[in-house]
This record gives structure tokens, sequence and C-alpha cells, in this order.
């Protein structure tokens, strides 16, 4: 019916002490719940300060122990390219995070320094995209990043372009100045999508729907840095049919990682 409160599903959070932390912000997994709550979001995908900022290997694991038995908190590990070995081959790695739960993984290229160039992360995305594991990927190189967007865009179409099947997912602190070259790579990979806690542009999301499809969105507000209040906003308030704001609010999230499969 229309008028039914969305059902948000929240791409975009974060829990354990992060290194630019702000006086009045919050770290702890309790206090997450209790902002979802307050801000009508039913459920959240986290990933851990440690996988964004120290080690995915400590990050990944620590995790799973902060949203166990929290069924409406839902893991998102990050990863590395595979050579150097800091983690398990990719074909292990993909198969240890599904039989654990996980069915969301990040690249966090700018942190980690790497190119998501077919050289680099190849091996890896091979895995992603044969196992329909959503990916999303964050160029900036601090989490508090505010700048414009640092995407380099010729590797992310040669990501799309190479691996069709591959679901991306791009997330930034600010969308802002490389709009027109993201719009040219969303008329191409019917698989590229935003997540929208970093997207604040007048009209923006209804041009998207109008252009491209409701289901190239996702609904992110990128606690604790962030306060949820913007986006939750921008969807409830957006120009556009209730049908496209109950995908972007949740269920493009919810098919995706449905969708993730060994």
């Amino acid at each position: 019916m229309a008028g039914e409160p969305l059902s948000f599903f929240d791409a975009n959070c974060m829990v354990g002490r992060y290194k630019q932390f702000r006086t009045g912000s919050f770290h702890t997994t309790d206090r997450l719940l209790e902002e979802m709550a307050y801000h009508g979001i039913s459920e959240a995908l986290v990933v851990h300060a440690l996988s964004r900022e120290n080690h995915p290997l400590t990050g990944n694991a620590a995790i799973l122990g902060e949203v166990d038995a929290r069924r409406n908190l839902h893991p998102a590990w990050s990863a590395l390219p595979p050579r150097s070995g800091e983690l398990p081959k990719p074909h292990d790695f993909i198969r240890e995070a599904l039989d654990k739960g996980v069915r969301a993984i990040w690249l966090f290229a700018g942190q980690y320094s790497f190119p998501l160039s077919e050289w680099c992360v190849g091996a890896l995305v091979e895995e992603l995209e044969e196992h329909r594991i959503p990916t999303f990927i964050d160029a900036d190189p601090e989490y508090a990043a505010f700048g414009p967007e640092r995407f380099d865009w010729d590797h992310i179409d040669e990501l799309c372009r190479n691996h069709p099947g591959l679901q991306v997912i791009l997330s930034a602190g600010r969308f802002r100045s490389s709009n027109r070259l993201l719009y040219q790579l969303m008329e191409r990979h019917n698989s590229l999508h935003i997540e929208l806690s970093g997207y604040w542009l007048y009209r923006g999301i209804e041009f998207i729907c109008r252009e491209f499809g409701a289901q190239r969105l996702m609904f992110g507000t990128r606690m604790p840095l962030r306060d949820p209040s913007c986006t939750v906003a921008i969807v409830n308030y957006a120009e556009i049919s209730d049908e496209e704001k109950r995908l972007i609010a949740g269920d493009n999230l919810r098919t995706l990682m449905k969708e993730a499969r060994w």
C-alpha cells in the first residue's frame, strides 16, 4: 500500500574505533542499533573499522563477533589483491566468507593503495563474479574523506567490461566532480550501482531512476561518520514512485545478497 514506511537496509555502516574519531560520534554495535532504531532503519550491512583501516584479516574476524546473534545486522568483509598472500587464495577466501554468512565484499582501493586493473585484482574478481557476491568499491584513502571522488574511471570501465556478471556498487565520501563520467559508465554497464551516502545532488535520484532505473541505487548512511537522517530524507522525499523508493531503500541490496551462492 502507498504510504507504508520504507524498510531501510543500510548498505554502509561501520563499527569499531576508527582513526579520525569525532566528538559526539560512536563506535559500538549497541549504539549503531540504537541509531538504526531511532531513524527507522531495519537492517544494516556492517564492516569493521579494522577491515577498513588496519587489515582485512583482523577486521573480517572481528565483525563476525560483533554481529553474531543480531539478526538485523549482516557482516561484510574486505579483501586485498591476492598475490601478497595476506589472505587465503580467492577461491578459499570466498568459500570461507559464504560459509560464515558473508554476502558482500568491500574493496578499499584507496585505503590500501591498489588499482582496480585486471592484472591486480582479476583473480579475486573472477571469484566474486562467479559466486555473484555484491562488491562495494571505495577509492577514498580515508573513511572521513570529504573531497571529490577518486575513482579511476577507466579502471571501473575495465572491471565492468571484463566481468559483466559482477555487481559493482560504488561508494564515495562525496560524488561531486565526475558525475558526467559516472553516468557514461552507468549507460555502458547495467551491473554498476551507486551507494547513496555520498550522493547529494538536486534531483539526482530522480535523474538516475528516469535514465537508468531505480535498481541502480542502494541506500547507505556511512554511519557512524555521517548523520543517517540525510540519506533517509533524500529517499523518503524523492519525487519517484513508492515502488522505486522500496527498491532503493533496501530491496535492491536484499536481492543482490540473496543471489550470492557457492
